[in-house]
This record gives C-alpha cells, sequence and structure tokens, in this order.
C-alpha cells in the first residue's frame, strides 16, 4: 500500500527526470528526443496530480515536489530550446542569453505564486507553464526539426524577441484560464481550442500549436471583458 502511495511522487519525479535528459540532450543536438521528453513531462505532471487526488495522498511534499520539478521541466528546459532557436538568428550574445533565461525566471516566479495561490483552483489565474513550455517546445520542433522558417527567417526573428515577453507577462497577469478542472463553460471554450489547434496541426505543421495556446490565452483577455465561463 505504501508503494501505491508513493506512485504520484514517483511520476514527479519521472517528470523531473526527464527534464533534466532534455536539457542535456539538446547539448547533443537531439532535438527530437527532447520533443519527446518533454510531451513525457507533461503527461507525468498531469497524472502526478490526478493519482494523489485519486489516492487521497496529495500533501504538502508532492505540491513542493511537483512546482520543483516544473521549474526544471517548464522553465529550464524551454529556456534551453529557446536558446538554441535564437543564437543562429541573434548570435550568442547577450539579446539570446536574456530573452531565454527570462522564461525560466518568470516560470519560476509563476509556480512559487501557484503553491501559495488561495483563489479556486477551477481555473488558472494566468498562463500555467506547462503550456508555455510546450508553446517554446512547438516552436521548437518546427524551426530545429522540420525546419519551416528557414525560408522565413525575418518573422522567425519577429517570434524570437516576442515570444519570451509574451511568457514573462503572462505567467504573471492574473487571466482567468480554463482548464479540465472548471465548470461547463470554461470545458467547453477549452475543447474548441483544441479541435481548432488539431485541424491547425495538420494544415501548418507543429507552430499550429504555439498559435492554439496564444489563442488561449487571447480567449482569457476577452472573457475579462464578456465574462462567458
Amino acid at each position: 500500500m505504501k508503494v501505491v502511495q508513493n506512485l504520484p511522487n514517483a511520476l514527479t519525479l519521472s517528470n523531473l527526470l526527464m527534464g533534466t535528459i532534455a536539457i542535456l540532450a539538446t547539448f547533443h543536438h537531439s532535438y527530437e528526443l527532447v520533443i519527446y521528453l518533454i510531451g513525457g513531462c507533461l503527461l507525468a505532471d498531469i497524472l502526478d496530480g490526478a493519482l494523489a487526488r485519486k489516492l487521497g495522498v496529495d500533501g504538502e511534499l508532492g505540491i513542493q515536489l511537483d512546482s520543483l520539478a516544473d521549474v526544471i521541466s517548464f522553465g529550464a528546459l524551454p529556456a534551453v530550446i529557446m536558446y538554441h532557436i535564437s543564437t543562429p538568428i541573434l548570435g550568442t550574445g547577450i539579446s539570446s542569453l536574456l530573452l531565454s533565461a527570462i522564461i525560466a525566471v518568470s516560470a519560476g516566479l509563476r509556480l512559487a505564486r501557484f503553491n501559495v495561490d488561495t483563489r479556486p483552483r477551477e481555473y488558472f489565474w494566468g498562463l500555467a507553464t506547462p503550456s508555455g513550455g510546450i508553446m517554446v517546445a512547438a516552436l521548437g520542433w518546427s524551426v530545429l526539426i522540420r525546419k519551416d522558417f528557414d525560408d522565413q527567417i525575418e518573422w522567425l526573428k519577429y517570434i524570437v524577441w516576442v515570444l519570451p515577453v509574451f511568457l514573462a507577462v503572462m505567467y504573471q497577469v492574473a487571466l482567468k484560464l480554463p482548464g479540465l478542472k472548471s465548470p461547463r463553460a470554461g470545458i467547453y471554450t477549452l475543447v474548441v481550442i483544441a479541435m481548432l489547434t488539431v485541424v491547425g496541426l495538420f494544415v501548418l505543421g507543429p507552430i499550429a500549436i504555439a498559435i492554439g495556446i496564444a489563442l488561449y490565452v487571447i480567449m482569457g483577455v476577452i472573457n475579462t471583458v464578456l465574462k462567458w465561463y
């Protein structure tokens, strides 16, 4: 029984393990492995909390461990991916370093605030770090593996400057964003965006994932005015 109770923490540690391996893999330019690993991190991050609640073992250790793992998998790892994306365009100077680092720094602050946030958990108050990490991974998939932007360098320069700033801000702005535990209106909003993203994936490639997450944030801005969920 004690082994079963520790399964959520084991999943969290697997998130941390895969995130660390993925960072190391970028140094060998094993970008396909990186994409698989960050997908594994996301799956482990979803399952550990769900399993902990199911088993009734969602204690303080698991909460703190989850955020520590996410700092690596969805903070440091996306920062490293962004550095590999930006250096061929901006060089290895201060611009690439700062644009990459602010992703990790803002993610760390977002996760620390989440741990002490007493607002209802039916919604995310600001963009969740896994969403931001997947957004960067989708761009990395498109740029580093598929080479989708080889003929559109000017567009890529714009994205490389805007995306890190966008994430740094959206991690901290308390937009009301729907999640899997949201009431019906929020779930419907999430499902529609997910469906559009899947269609976009076949039409535009992996960059559609990043666009879908951006649309998710835009819906949060619109909801601030219209309050439909």
